[in-house]
């Protein structure tokens, strides 16, 4: 057997979706783009033994990403949260989502879910990683989800949601102010 400390393709693969979502969550509203299209993609990049998640109405995904050999949990439990269709009926259920705690906030959840970039609603989005203010335009979440997201943030405690489109994403971490225009 021979022992290779270069790294494999899919080692790269993984590497470089971990670097975008940390840029895209460091630079809220500017879109990045994944090497890989898809939230199957971002799990396999941030799963693994250590970590637990949940899947909203998928069980096929949520057993292929069960293969990390991340535990599958319920919603409040979760480190990861991957929400695969709307959230006009799921908006309340995020506000079982983890906060962390003031000597903790890093045990937040992270929250990944499917949007539609360049039409729908208009959020203006400030705070730290954002000049001044960024506009979006995202469709597929329901108003009634940002509203949940602003009574769950009492920086730093609050959770970090993804937004993902195709090969797309762009972070918005719990220090960003969502205004619905």
């Amino acid at each position: 057997m021979i022992n290779s400390l270069h790294p494999t393709a899919d080692d790269m693969r993984t590497n470089a979706t971990f670097e975008e979502l940390m840029w895209a969550l460091s630079r809220p509203g500017l879109v990045r783009t994944l090497p890989s299209s898809g939230l199957a993609a971002i799990g396999e990049s941030l799963l693994d033994r250590e970590c637990s998640f949940a899947v909203l109405d998928d069980a096929d995904f949520a057993h292929a990403i069960g293969r990390t050999g991340a535990r599958a949990t319920a919603l409040p439990d979760a480190d990861y949260v991957f929400a695969m269709a709307d959230t006009y009926e799921k908006a309340s259920a995020f506000s079982s989502l983890r906060i962390g705690t003031l000597a903790y906030p890093d045990q937040a959840a992270t929250l990944f879910v499917p949007a539609s970039f360049g039409f729908g609603s208009r959020l203006r989005l400030t705070g730290p990683g954002v000049k001044d203010s960024v506009t979006i335009a995202v469709h597929g979440i329901d108003a009634a989800f940002w509203q949940v997201r602003a009574e769950a943030i009492r920086y730093p405690l609050g959770w970090d949601v993804y937004l993902v489109d195709g090969d797309r994403v762009i972070g918005l971490p719990r220090s960003t102010t969502i205004e619905v225009l």
